[in-house]
């Protein structure tokens, strides 16, 4: 699970509003080198975790990683864990399993390189419940110029005991190019294509912040939560479409942290908007409570389910051409080198009307998928 997405942008604005009115004076704390923090720890066969980073100036593209620290997750039973960092990467692991129960209390300790020491707050492993349905409708929206698919998440805690949910996305889908290659040219000679670069998948992860919560209602339901909108004019849609959805209990107060992130980081910032306060989270300087770090420590098993949608799925629905700009060229054996060196690629061999091989040839964006995804198929796929 990845904080650096929704921490970048809470960085930028936290800087932004401490630069940009002459009359706010911001406090002693240097918003370019607050340590980030991204630690979650789940009932999954993943590795745990820990990335350690610090903030950065608003000009700045990437965060800096926090490397040479030392990184301890303990458990109430007294039993700990010392996690390793992959070079300097500010990545932190532990190589094994750790067998993580409903209802204990996990913690985790951090030493810097310069010797700070952090910790966070004590928290307890909640149930996830399973979710119940992820739903899609073909929904227009004409004030924004838009067609696309909605995608709904339900679920609900038939124990009434679970209130706030967050969820996270990621989803794939497969494209073609415009060309079949099923030839190779090599060496001065035409082979077969052995690998497919015709098929290809593209994936993305979610950067929202998606939250909800039950505590107000009768029961302990989540009804057609609205999680993304996938338009017609992205490619997500041209072929086949998968969507796997991650959903995580929250304790009320994790609940409320993701809120006020969500608050800071979405928001558009104009000079009339409230002040951006630093949004406070459960890891502290053991000597230096004062000090303000980013990130929360949390806690929970995870649930997670996967739909696919297909264009028979939807109704008739029009998406972007983006091999619109594709021509070819036919040219005879002795000229595939020339061509090669003037940037095409062969598609693959045919024969004219007298029976002469020829070969038909594109700009590698055309033929070649993998420029764009991976020719590898998805395991679930």
């Amino acid at each position: 699970m990845k904080f650096s997405t929704y921490i970048l942008g809470f960085s930028y604005l936290v800087l932004l509003f401490t630069n940009c009115v002459e009359e706010f004076n911001p406090p002693a704390q240097d918003f370019e080198n607050l340590l980030i923090v991204e630690a979650f720890l789940s009932d999954s066969n993943e590795p745990f975790e820990v990335r350690l980073s610090r903030s950065i100036p608003i000009d700045t593209s990437a965060l800096i990683p926090e490397t040479g620290a030392a990184i301890r997750l303990s458990e109430e039973s007294g039993e700990s864990y010392n996690l390793l960092e992959a070079g300097n990467s500010g990545i932190y692991s532990y190589p094994g399993i750790i067998n993580t129960q409903i209802g204990k209390s996990y913690q985790i300790h951090i030493q810097t390189r310069n010797g700070s020491q952090y910790e966070s707050s004590k928290v307890t492993m909640r149930k996830t419940p399973e979710i119940d349905s992820v739903t899609f409708a073909y929904e227009e929206r004409p004030t924004a110029f838009l067609k696309g698919v909605q995608i709904y998440v339900n679920t609900h805690d038939p124990e009434n005991d679970t209130y706030y949910y967050r969820w996270e996305w990621g989803d794939t889908w497969e494209f073609y190019t415009a060309y079949r290659s099923d030839h190779i040219y090599e060496n001065g000679q035409i082979f077969l294509r052995q690998d497919d670069i015709y098929r290809c998948w593209k994936s993305s992860r979610s950067t929202t912040i998606d939250l909800a919560t039950s505590k107000n209602l009768s029961q302990d339901i989540i009804s057609k939560y609205p999680l993304v909108y996938v338009s017609t004019e992205s490619d997500r849609l041209g072929s086949r479409y998968s969507i796997n959805v991650k959903q995580y209990a929250l304790s009320e107060a994790s609940y409320n942290y993701w809120v006020e992130l969500q608050k800071v980081t979405e928001s558009l910032g104009t000079l009339f908007d409230p002040q951006p306060s630093t949004v406070y989270g459960n890891i502290q300087n053991v000597n230096d409570q004062s000090e303000v770090v980013l990130g929360y420590f949390d806690v929970s098993t995870v649930t997670e389910k996967r739909i696919f949608i297909t264009r028979v799925d939807m109704p008739p629905i029009r998406v972007p051409d983006y091999y619109s700009y594709c021509t070819d060229s036919i040219v005879t054996f002795n000229r595939i080198e020339a061509m090669i060196e003037g940037n095409y690629m062969l598609a693959y061999e045919t024969q004219d009307d007298f029976g002469r091989f020829i070969y038909v040839m594109s700009s590698p964006p055309c033929i070649d998928c993998r420029i764009y995804g991976t020719n590898t198929k998805p395991d679930f796929w």
